[in-house]
């Protein structure tokens, strides 16, 4: 009777301590996906699976934030040979499609196992550098260290192909040590070398086939019924919008199927053509708070081990955002990767709700 009596108490407290205006963000989020996704698909098939995943990163995010983060310390390696041994069962066993093998069939679902590496990436760089890196990390020989532990794992994901999650981890990592008070001229001069060496590349190295995929990525218009098919139709969706939108489940271009992958990938695109700019920018402001509160946690924390992990998922969160968006926009090549909390998905809504139950974690737990 008493265990349960402070089991009750410990809950009640858990909760008290969670930060209410994250959840209030996130909730925001996955009532548009789910709104959403039914407007891109008719179907309330996606629709319940889609309230399934919410439900299953819902427990997972309540059951994150009664472990201790600091916790993750001792089981550090383990986190590191699972994700390990998740992407060699990818390179081995896994389901290829549209050229990528990325994905683990697990009964009747499929889960893409570098969706939930990229956070296991970042708390291990995180116990990394906390333990490795106490006076900081103050030239270029110190964050090339602070990388070193997680190549492998990143290049394992590279292989798949996935450059997209690559190039958000690595990223996010830049945001960790920037965030951390690094010494970033190294990363500026590193930076400026490869800018300067886009055209050469470009002029010298790609091969034709490369450079007219270049060139199509720059102006879709150019292969509007073959490669520039997706950005094209995306543009014509977000374009149509106007201001207000053309009201909810009124989007012609998702509805007649004009536009590849509505659910997933360019579920922006079919809010941008129903919600207009307005909801638009309603959505990415969304995004932008969840982000601040993340970080004004960040700020409360005494612990650098804590402060580095949001860090990291405060990274991931606005790299998601950038990229994707980016893609409906053509601003950025297509590679799949999903807006979190609004794109279908299992792996990315389960690892979205993690994200989120280790920020109520360091919250509830922190010193």
């Amino acid at each position: 009777m008493f265990q349960n009596q402070r089991l009750m108490e410990k809950i009640k407290t858990n909760l008290l301590l969670m930060d209410k205006m994250i959840l209030f963000f996130v909730y925001s989020l996955v009532t548009i996906s789910t709104i959403f996704v039914y407007s891109a698909t008719r179907s309330q098939r996606f629709v319940m699976q889609n309230l399934i995943w919410i439900t299953l990163g819902t427990v997972l995010m309540f059951l994150l934030s009664f472990v201790d983060y600091r916790e993750y310390k001792d089981h550090i390696w383990k986190i590191y040979g699972l994700s390990a041994v998740l992407l060699v069962l990818v390179r081995v066993v896994g389901k290829k499609t549209l050229g990528a093998q990325r994905w683990l069939k697990i009964g009747p679902f499929q889960l893409q196992p570098s969706e939930f590496v990229k956070i296991a990436i970042i708390v291990i760089i995180a116990f990394w550098i906390v333990e490795k890196y106490k006076s900081g990390i103050n030239n270029l020989k110190d964050i090339m260290g602070a990388f070193l532990p997680v190549i492998p794992l990143i290049l394992l994901i590279l292989t798949q192909p996935d450059l997209g999650t690559t190039l958000i981890t690595i990223t996010s990592f830049v945001f960790m040590i920037f965030l951390y008070g690094a010494n970033m001229k190294p990363i500026w001069i590193i930076g400026i070398v490869i800018l300067l060496s886009v055209y050469p590349v470009y002029k010298y190295v790609l091969k034709d086939y490369q450079r007219t995929r270049v060139e199509n990525f720059l102006n879709p218009e150019k292969d509007v019924k073959g490669s520039g098919w997706h950005v094209t139709q995306s543009k014509i969706s977000i374009g149509s919008g106007g201001t207000f939108g053309k009201g909810v489940l009124q989007g012609s271009q998702s509805r007649l199927e004009f536009l590849p992958e509505a659910q997933t990938d360019f579920i922006f695109s079919v809010i941008s053509e129903e919600m207009g700019f307005v909801g638009s920018a309603i959505v990415l402001l969304l995004y932008f708070f969840l982000i601040i509160d993340i970080m004004r946690i960040s700020r409360m924390v005494h612990d650098n081990f804590g402060k580095l992990i949001l860090y990291g998922i405060c990274g991931i969160f606005f790299m998601h955002v950038i990229v994707n968006v980016g893609m409906t926009i053509g601003l950025v090549p297509v590679t799949g990767k999903p807006l979190l909390f609004l794109s279908y998905g299992g792996s990315s809504f389960l690892s979205s709700f993690i994200m989120i139950g280790i920020v109520e974690s360091i919250k509830v737990h922190m010193e």
